[in-house]
């Protein structure tokens, strides 16, 4: 036993209990027995019911949304809550190793660092000894090419594990090392892990794709942690650089208002589950190429509105914004996913601060449009919503990449056709899992906040599949990757659904199922493509019409001079990417480039329940 003497600290606890309006006499009663004697039973029985406490007042402030003030004394309680399990004698819960897969984004990882030292600082989980967060670490995986951010990575892994983060680097040289070692005795994981025999220089490794550096983590990872006598208390938790541990509200749009670890640790520790995935609150998770439909709709509505405004007078798009109750509304085909796609427009809400008149409100606007194409959805983003809290889980269907937690044992699960450098891996991910793993893969109202782009440049710093040039913008090779990604993935959907084994034995029927997923998906996008060309000319009208204020030439210099020019260029782009004539387009669409792409889905899938037995084998090796 260990006596207590800080009763400050008990009576702290009783204080935060009072403020909840709980009525705190069983609480009462258990402080009085820990300033006697403290052992570990008598502490756990304190720290159930201050659980409760903090959830009676997370309810509470959450019937609507949290002001600063409330957040800052619900962060307050957690504090008290650590210097609570200091106490005892053995800590046991989770430790969590976190990894963030990087190429090319020192701004993105510099925010994401410091919005996780913060949510330490806010919450504490774990407590802070010997100048560290001892229960936190994080992993650098990094697939960057140039040299300069290469360096600047490094730098923010020096910088943040001195201010209390243990933040790794794990480099090019280091992952070219591992992947020659395991590649030697292992030749059949060719499709997990990209081939090296003609790599001899480092560099030449970068670039390889979140899914494959997620793969060649996931074989640094079983080697540490097989070596670690805490494996069966950790936890490894996968997340994007263009990530925040925060969330938006409609009120505040970078509140830590959820205390990650403290949740994950009671749902690992409470319930028999292997993975669990979160979402992103914010801007979408998927690509522009299918989100260009519905944010023309609301380019158009946008349009329509302030033609009938005055320009001069005070800015009117600043309504209350309310939370987005349709899932996927930002998605093009959510009809697709199961979603009711209802083609409703949604309101710009404008994002300036000071007096400002709807001349000015246009052109800002207006420039806001470049970002779309790095994946910014100007009228619609996602906002937080708490609905049930943070501990009730749901079972899944598809892993949101950036934001996963799993038990090592669960290691085993590869990210699945990697080498295919395809989006939609964790929704492909997620339909293996659901079958496997069943109740013991789900998924929680844990979100992150996700930012696509720096507020610098309006652009993201790097992103695979969207180049930008003389000529304008290219969304091309992101827009293949798209289609095949989404061909693949509602194949394996049907696949798996009929338990349909993955070996040459069912060769035609897998290839059947393709092609019947192929000729549905071309059919959506093809149509989709016709509405999107439809509505650049329908706002190109709109835009020209000379009847409008600001075509008139008194009303002309309220506007700044690249206003329009910001409008036309985005439609140029639009015509640009979905055109008929596009490389992207006829990849998708002309039968000799699809046969291509279909087979090499074909062999891939015939080849994934060998490859996962070959994965284990090595992995258990």
């Amino acid at each position: 036993m260990k006596s207590v003497e800080n009763t400050s600290l008990l009576q702290q606890t009783r204080k935060i209990a009072e403020s909840t309006k709980v009525n705190t006499a069983e609480l009462d009663n258990l402080i009085k027995q820990l300033t006697q004697s403290a052992d570990d039973n008598a502490i756990d029985r304190v720290i159930a019911l201050y659980n409760k406490t903090i959830i009676k007042y997370e309810q509470a402030i959450w019937q609507d949304n949290p002001s600063d003030k409330e957040i800052e004394q619900y962060q307050d309680s957690f504090r008290v809550l650590e210097k609570i399990y200091e106490l005892k004698s053995n800590d046991e819960r989770y430790n969590f190793k976190i990894v963030i897969p990087i190429a090319d984004r020192p701004q993105h990882l510099k925010q994401c660092l410091d919005s996780l030292l913060k949510l330490c600082q806010c919450y504490q989980y774990g407590g802070y000894k010997n100048s560290t967060y001892s229960k936190i670490s994080v992993l650098i995986a990094d697939d960057s090419r140039d040299e300069k951010n290469i360096r600047l990575h490094e730098q923010y892994c020096a910088e943040f594990t001195k201010a209390g983060l243990l933040v790794e680097h794990f480099g090019l040289k280091e992952q070219l090392a591992l992947v020659n070692a395991v590649t030697t005795s292992h030749v059949a994981l060719d499709n997990i892990i990209p081939d090296t025999d003609d790599i001899k220089d480092a560099s030449d490794f970068s670039h390889k794709g979140a899914s494959i550096m997620r793969n060649i983590t996931y074989l640094k990872l079983n080697n540490e942690i097989n070596k670690n006598t805490d494996r069966d208390n950790t936890l490894i938790y996968f997340i994007d650089s263009d990530q925040e541990f925060c969330v938006n509200t409609t009120r505040s749009d970078n509140q830590y208002a959820i205390n990650y670890f403290h949740y994950l640790n009671g749902i690992f520790k409470t319930q028999n589950i292997s993975i669990l995935t979160g979402k992103v609150v914010g801007d979408p998770p998927v690509s522009p190429s299918v989100m260009a439909g519905n944010f023309q709709q609301d380019i158009k509505n946008f349009l329509d509105s302030i033609a009938g405004s005055n320009p001069v007078d005070a800015c009117q798009f600043h309504q209350h914004l309310e939370k987005c109750e349709d899932d996927a509304s930002y998605h093009d085909m959510a009809d697709l996913f199961g979603f009711s796609n209802k083609n409703k427009t949604f309101d710009y809400h404008c994002t300036l601060k000071n007096n400002h008149t709807n001349a000015e409100c246009l052109h800002d606007f207006s420039n806001k449009l470049s970002h779309f194409f790095y994946g910014e959805h100007p009228t619609r983003k996602t906002y937080f919503n708490y609905d049930d809290g943070f501990a009730k889980t749901t079972t899944a269907r598809t892993v949101y990449t950036g934001n996963y937690i799993i038990k090592p044992d669960a290691l085993d699960y590869f990210i699945p056709f990697a080498t295919l450098k395809l989006r939609m891996a964790g929704p492909v991910l997620g339909r293996v899992l659901k079958t496997r793993l069943q109740h013991q893969f789900v998924s929680a109202n844990l979100p992150m906040l996700h930012n696509r782009t720096v507020a610098s440049t309006g652009e993201s710093e790097f992103r695979p599949g969207v180049k930008n040039n003389t000529s304008g913008i290219d969304l091309g090779n992101e827009f293949i990757r798209q289609f095949y990604g989404d061909v693949l993935l509602f194949s394996m959907e049907e696949i798996t659904n009929a338990g349909i084994t993955l070996n040459d034995t069912n060769k035609e029927i897998i290839q059947t199922i393709l092609n019947q997923k192929y000729q549905t998906i071309k059919h959506s996008y093809i149509e989709k493509h016709y509405t999107i060309l439809q509505l650049k000319t329908q706002i190109r009208k709109l835009l020209n019409d000379q009847k409008h204020w600001w075509h008139r030439s008194s009303t002309k210099p309220l506007l700044a001079e690249n206003t329009l020019t910001n409008f036309n260029t985005f439609l140029d782009n639009i015509q640009k990417n979905f055109d008929e004539n596009t490389d992207a387009y006829r990849e998708i669409t002309l039968t000799e480039h699809a046969d291509k792409h279909l087979q090499k889905l074909l062999h891939a899938i015939l080849h994934y329940q060998a490859d996962l037995i070959s994965w284990k084998k090595f992995l258990n090796s």
